[in-house]
């Protein structure tokens, strides 16, 4: 009789369920990767989150040979929804703990109420048999109930999370996670609130840190001068190498389109982040919707400073409103694309307030066809009871009323045809910004990054031009080729 050497062959038996385990669970202890793909099921790995996972070993490397090797100071940036959070913030202080059960994490964020979320996730892991089969049984201590500060059962480590203004007084880290310091964009743009943040770190925070402890600074970049850009600053402007005090940061940054050859992951230039999750024609429909200066900055890591002459970041901002008094009037304005490549065709929708004040009520700006944008117009003239549609005309010249026209005859139309030269028609709206009798009804990032980025002689902001059209029409009584339609109605 045959014997069949792989049905007795040890080398070729497959290996048992629970023996597999037993590895994953031994292979999570040294490796950061495999403890997330243990404790957290749903975990999708990718290579920017491989990079990160190395370097978040070295933090931790770092910390357990008290500051002899490994990194101590460590700058992430990457775009939203790329997985940066769930690591850095909620699994890898309970990997760290884990191996290091006497060591203490602080996680801070612009609010108490992010900071304690990511601390009950990572007290929440701890807790399951999958984090004590992997740490020999490591549990919480009995009285730690509370998120905000909570320690390991017979030894000194734990975790505290608080807002960046919360006060670290009493309690000291091991590793501090700085993750979203700054909450919005209108907090990036104060200077007041950046010098604030920066108070709290070097005032605060900064002192909690233990000898030999490490600090993690992640957070969506909304301007050059925020924490990042002010320790990263620090840090190259200190040119003795030999001493001791010198903060040496560790930047990983990954934008969600690669740039140029020194890509940390070796990516072609522009190729995706995380090109399963967000494919390149999704990240191009992103920035088209959000607008360079959003785009630079949260997607890219790269903060642009608002450099438009005319239009003053502070005059839109600090006029904003939540809502809208009754209007006297509403527009509707329409900027046509005059490029043969397929330009976005700006359109605004902008009202007359009883106060005298213009409101900046809706941007309709689309990428389409002559059908298409005309039907957008059309549905924001009803949508919003305009009482006109004004339409620049030197593109198209009678075709754009035709368009309009084709989808709804009876719309009240006006077509104007620019003589002078952009920014000499924008200079009297910006006065009326100045003036602070302008609001927008909310906030139209790809509108205000046109209006504070645009440079005379650049390329042409279809947004804005709309926007100055409606605007002219509504607060400086500029009368040209008004025609009005036979028979008119209102909803």
């Amino acid at each position: 009789m045959t014997m069949s050497l792989t049905s007795c062959s040890p080398l070729s038996r497959p290996i048992a369920k629970a023996d597999k385990a037993r590895l994953l669970q031994a292979a999570a202890q040294h490796s950061l990767t495999a403890f997330k793909r243990v404790v957290y099921r749903p975990y999708q790995h990718a290579p920017h989150l491989e990079a990160l996972d190395r370097a978040l070993e070295q933090v931790a490397r770092y910390v357990e040979t008290g500051g002899r090797e490994g990194i101590g100071r460590l700058v992430i940036e990457m775009p939203p929804r790329h997985g940066k959070t769930l690591t850095v913030s909620r699994l890898f202080p309970t990997w760290v703990l884990g191996r290091n059960p006497d060591k203490r994490i602080m996680l801070v964020s612009y609010g108490a109420t992010l900071a304690l979320k990511n601390s009950r996730v990572a007290r929440n892991l701890i807790r399951t048999p999958r984090f004590r089969a992997i740490f020999g049984g490591l549990e919480l201590a009995d009285d730690s109930a509370a998120v905000d500060s909570w320690e390991l059962k017979g030894h000194e480590g734990g975790c505290d999370a608080m807002g960046i203004d919360g006060g670290a007084t009493g309690k000291g880290a091991h590793v501090l996670i700085i993750d979203d310091p700054i909450k919005n964009r209108a907090q990036a743009e104060s200077e007041t609130y950046r010098s604030r943040v920066w108070d709290a770190y070097t005032n605060d925070l900064y002192t909690r840190l233990e000898p030999g402890g490490a600090i993690i600074i992640m957070m969506t970049r909304w301007h050059r001068d925020d924490l990042i850009g002010r320790v990263m600053g620090e840090s190259a402007d200190d040119d003795d190498e030999e001493s001791d005090e010198v903060e040496r940061w560790v930047r990983l940054r990954m934008p969600a389109m690669a740039e140029d050859a020194n890509d940390p992951l070796g990516r072609a230039e522009g190729e995706a982040l995380w090109p399963w999750r967000y494919p390149l024609p999704r990240l191009q429909k992103i920035a088209r919707a959000v607008g360079r200066y959003v785009w630079a900055a949260l997607y890219q890591q790269r903060p642009e400073p608002r450099e438009g002459g005319l239009f003053q970041w502070a005059h839109i901002d600090e006029n904003r409103a939540r809502s809208h008094p009754d209007l006297t009037r509403v527009v509707v304005a329409v900027d046509p694309s005059g490029s043969a490549e397929g330009d976005a065709v700006g359109v605004m929708v902008a009202g007359k307030g009883r106060d005298g004040h213009a409101y900046v009520l809706s941007d309709r700006t689309l990428n389409g066809t002559p059908g298409q944008w005309a039907r957008a117009v059309v549905r924001a003239y009803h949508e919003h009871q305009a009482d006109r549609v004004v339409a620049e005309k030197n593109y198209g010249g009678e075709m754009v009323e035709a368009v309009i026209r084709t989808q709804d005859a009876k719309v009240s139309y006006k077509g104007i045809t620019a003589t002078r030269g952009k920014e000499v028609r924008a200079e009297p709206v910006a006065a009326l910004y100045e003036q602070r009798l302008v609001h927008h009804v909310g906030e139209f990032s790809a509108l205000e990054d046109e209006m504070t980025t645009w440079k005379p002689g650049g390329k042409s902001p279809n947004r804005m031009d709309a926007l100055v059209w409606a605007l002219t029409e509504l607060m400086l009584g500029a009368v040209q080729d008004y025609r009005a339609p036979k028979v008119r109605i209102r909803r």
